[in-house]
């Protein structure tokens, strides 16, 4: 990490090791929910989506799953799968990670909601 102008500059590397440690927080404080368990979803898509240059998966081009600061969640609560953006568990988990990260951005707060979906900032995507 850099100091530029008393701000704290990170290159790609150390921010996709950040956002890494960030996400197995994340993971250990829902763990510690009774009932509340998390699993990878999808995560760096880079090499797979948009391969032949047609964008042809799920994810916004450009987005912060081509640079490893994006990562989708999938949510069980009692064993159930939470597909529901809306769901009030969701809102907890997502509220948690905003808070405990300042690059940290959640997919609830999109204009189309993805409440499943967690990620760092950079250069202006998130």
């Amino acid at each position: 990490m850099k100091v530029i102008d008393g701000k704290v500059v990170m290159d790609l590397r150390e921010k996709r090791c950040l956002f890494t440690r960030f996400m197995a927080d994340l993971i250990t404080w829902v763990d510690a929910h009774p009932g509340w368990e998390l699993a990878f979803g999808e995560g760096y898509v880079a090499q797979t989506d948009a391969a032949n240059g047609d964008y042809d998966g799920p994810h916004k081009q450009g987005g912060a799953h081509y640079t490893g600061l994006g990562h989708d969640m999938i949510l069980y609560v009692n064993g159930d799968w939470i597909t529901d953006s809306g769901h009030p568990v969701w809102t907890v988990i997502g509220v948690r990670g905003e808070g405990r990260h300042e690059l940290c951005r959640w997919g609830g707060r999109f204009a189309s909601p993805d409440a499943n979906h967690f990620s760092f900032e950079w250069e202006g995507v998130r």
